[in-house]
Order: C-alpha cells, then structure tokens, then sequence
C-alpha cells in the first residue's frame, strides 16, 4: 500500500509520496488509468473526488490507504505498490470490506454491501507477478465467493503507450525501469545519451499536450516536479543522470513554431530574456502559482517574482 504520509520526503517513502501528491493535487490524471484498467469511458472531464482518510475500523484505527475515490456514482481503489506483495490480496480484501461497510445499505432487516472497483498498480514485477489478485471465499453455508481484481504492471508500458493511452500518473515512475543500470548508464556516453533523449521527449510531449489543452501548466509543473524527485532519489550517486535530467527542464522544450505564451519556462530559462520570463510568470500568475514557485521556475529572486506579480495585477497582463 502507498502509505500516507504528511510532507514529501527522498528519505522515507519517495514512491509513496509521489503517489500521494497525485491523488492529493492531480487526481484527474487517474481517469486513463481507470479507464484502462476497468474498461471505463469516462472522458477525463469528470470530477473526481478523493475519500481518503474517511475510513476507519470498530477500534477507530485508521486502516484504509489513500487510493480510494469516487468518478460520478463508482467508486474506485487503486493501490500503489513499489514492489510485489505476497499479503497484498489479503489485505485489499479487508480494505475494500471496510469501503464497503462504510457504504452498506439496510433494507428492511436486511444489509447489501457493495465493493468498490479495485486494483493494485506494481512499480516492479517479476515474470511470475500474477495480472490478477485472487481470493476465495468459503460461508459456512456452503456459499461460495470469489474475490478477483487486476493488477497493473507499471513497466510493462513503454513511452509511447504511456501517452497514446494518456497514463501520465505513471510518468514519474519511469526512471524505475532502469534502477538496476542507472550506473552503468552514468559512465557510458552513449547509453547516457539515450536516457537523456527519452526524458527531452517525455518533456517535449507534456508541453504539447500543454500547447493542445489537454493538460494545464500545472499539470507540467507538478509531473517534472515528481520526475525530479524520483531521478534524484533513484540516481543520487549518478551524477551525470541527475544533473543531464534535471537540468533539461529548461533548455528542451523550445520548438521555433512556439509562441513565447506556450514555451513558457523553457524559452525564459534558455534565452534568458526578462520578457519572455515575464510572460512565463504571467501564466503561472493566472493559474495561481505562488511568488516562490514562480520564481524557481523562472529562475530568478523571490523579490523579482514579486515585482511581476503586482504589475500582473496591475493590468501588464
């Protein structure tokens, strides 16, 4: 299960946190992901709430994970796992017990309890991971249930995938397929040189997306945010692989056919012109940034952020 916790941190759950951040300030960017996994048509336009932390069992011990959300009238849990978990069926059954406890309806003398549709998401895999999590119920009865949900194997999707099917909550998981040679990648131009490609063009392709309003500019901000934190994290004894990844946000996503509205940070920070930043700080304005944030992703002071932040409100924009 990714675990909640309270502030991101590299030290303790990195995965988890990422996982949270998502469901906490993006969690339209699951849609797809449910789509694909439960064969849904759901546009992407829908509201999604978040029903994290509601749950509680008859001790009032907080159990259930902060997967679980509601699109129109379903309701659905999706857990994060960093790796296969031999205890992960028992206890997606008792969570989803306890989600649907929480939603139980009486009818007369009588109770139906509805399970959410779930799923569990491995960011590692073995060849023998199962696709399904499986338990088998036996009432003393006689009755017979069978309790079945998918899981969904992160590495399984390569780049292109990814985006043809709009998984981009996946994106800040993708420096995992290489964990197990990010040293040799470090000291081997070439390979390096790869890595490095792949990461301008999930870039490339989030500013597109950006550029044909499919995505926000928070959206961008927030996924490069989680990219980093997790190369950090995965490479930090791989110099050349962080420095290369992180160091590209800027310079990689200037394309001649954009204006300066749609190149944003990337045209600020490679040129270095103060009114193309300008115009950078404008948009992150309008979409609420704060001054600080601002000013990291145009690199400049807090003080300068400022500045531009009142001749926004002024009207300069």
């Amino acid at each position: 299960m990714c675990n909640q916790s309270e502030t991101m941190s590299m030290y303790s759950t990195p995965y988890d946190d990422v996982w949270k951040t998502i469901m906490d300030k993006m969690p339209h960017l699951l849609i797809p992901l449910i789509n694909e996994v439960f064969q849904e048509d759901h546009s992407g336009r829908e509201t999604v709430t978040a029903l994290q932390n509601e749950h509680m069992d008859s001790a009032a011990e907080k159990v259930i994970s902060d997967s679980y959300l509601r699109i129109r009238d379903k309701h659905y849990h999706v857990e994060c796992q960093s790796s296969p978990d031999g205890t992960m069926a028992i206890r997606m059954i008792e969570y989803d017990f306890l989600i649907g406890l929480k939603h139980a309806k009486k009818k007369g003398n009588e109770y139906t309890i509805n399970y959410p549709q779930s799923c569990v998401l491995y960011l590692r895999h073995k060849e023998s991971t199962p696709k399904f999590l499986t338990v088998h119920v036996n009432f003393p009865d006689g009755a017979r249930a069978q309790y079945r949900i998918p899981v969904i194997r992160m590495q399984e999707y390569d780049l292109d995938e990814i985006f043809m099917k709009g998984l981009l909550c996946l994106l800040p998981y993708y420096i995992m397929r290489y964990e197990d040679s990010l040293h040799e990648i470090n000291e081997d131009d070439e390979k390096l040189g790869n890595l490095l490609t792949e990461y301008q063009e999930i870039y490339s392709r989030l500013w597109t997306l950006k550029r044909e309003r499919q995505i926000s500019l928070y959206d961008v901000m927030e996924l490069r945010t989680l990219i980093e934190l997790l190369v950090n994290y995965l490479a930090r004894t791989e110099q050349k692989i962080r420095e290369g990844v992180i160091g590209m946000g800027g310079r990689v996503l200037t394309f001649p056919h954009d204006t300066v509205y749609e190149e944003g940070i990337a045209v600020g920070e490679a040129c270095g012109k103060a009114w193309e930043k300008r115009e950078t700080a404008f948009e992150m304005f309008g979409d609420g940034f704060s001054c600080e944030k601002v000013a990291k992703y145009i690199h400049e002071t807090v003080d300068t952020a400022r500045m531009l932040e009142k001749e926004w409100r002024a009207g300069g924009k």
